[in-house]
């Protein structure tokens, strides 16, 4: 389990409730965030999918776009169709 802490006066002071069956004296590990390698590896991920998205046709981008539209019109006619019968059901 992970419990997000800082540091304070020299102390690891947890920021939210410790689990109850963690017990006094109880040996934890503390490890410092990878938030400078993280960072990087998210801003090479970003950087990749930028340069492969720019490498879609337009006309591709545009009927993708549509399809989305169809499926949520399809999925909210769907649900109140259901909601439509449950509530003939109930009345």
């Amino acid at each position: 389990m992970t419990i997000k802490a800082i540091l304070r006066d020299g102390r690891i002071q947890p920021l939210e409730p410790l689990p109850p069956d963690w017990t006094e004296g109880q040996e934890l590990v503390v490890e410092e965030p990878e938030s400078v390698e993280a960072e990087a590896r998210i801003n090479q991920w970003t950087k990749e999918l930028d340069q492969a998205t720019a490498q879609i046709p337009t006309e591709e981008h545009d009927r993708f776009l549509h399809a989305l539209d169809e499926i949520e019109r399809a999925s909210k006619d769907a649900v109140r169709r259901e909601c439509s019968v449950k509530a003939t059901v109930f009345s």
